[in-house]
């Protein structure tokens, strides 16, 4: 009979156990999302504007497979419209076919972003080791990846994560890779 009872309890622990971990993951998931609210967009102007760049160092451009890499050293400074980004290191990579612009990544200690959410002067602030930004092909929304030592700011929260993704348009946090820690402002709408 002890026996019985020591594995009944076990099961009972169990299933409460994973019931805890699932609302874990629930509130973290609702947490997220209420972390970088859309009621704050990014400036619709950014995307019309012509991306630019300067670097202080040496530049290089290779074609390969249908992609023109170019890579720029040495205090690299990228923008478009109120995005700004700095690092160390810069590779834009093009499509040879279509000149389109695909993606921008950047390498530093660390890489800065910041982008204006609002003519108001709100802005989202993040720094990481690694950024990555490109037009997401199924949703057509614009990405910022922050990897290594990611953190990310808006007016109403922070995030200090592993790695953050981040949908510019929205001012959303899609996903980030923990270890995090963060803060949410006080909100009416809850």
């Amino acid at each position: 009979m002890n026996q019985l009872a020591q594995l009944l309890n076990r099961c009972v622990y169990c299933r409460v156990n994973i019931a805890m971990r699932t609302v874990s993951s629930t509130v973290i998931s609702v947490l997220l999302a209420l972390s970088f609210s859309p009621a704050s967009l990014a400036l619709e102007s950014d995307s019309d504007a012509p991306v630019t760049w300067e670097a202080e160092g040496n530049s290089n451009m290779t074609v390969e497979g249908g992609i023109r890499t170019l890579t720029m050293e040495k205090n690299v400074i990228v923008s478009q419209g109120s995005l700004r980004i700095t690092g160390d290191r810069a590779i834009f990579e093009y499509a040879v076919e279509s000149n389109t612009l695909t993606r921008i990544t950047v390498y530093g200690s660390p890489v800065s972003y910041s982008q204006k959410l609002s003519e108001d002067g709100d802005t989202v602030l993040g720094q990481s080791e690694t950024l990555k930004l490109f037009t997401e092909q199924e949703s057509d929304e614009s990405i910022v990846e922050l990897i290594g030592e990611a953190s990310i700011e808006s007016p109403d929260s922070s995030m200090r994560c592993a790695a953050i993704v981040y949908m510019v348009d929205l001012d959303l946090i899609r996903e980030a890779t923990g270890p995090c820690t963060g803060s949410l402002s006080n909100q009416s709408n809850l």
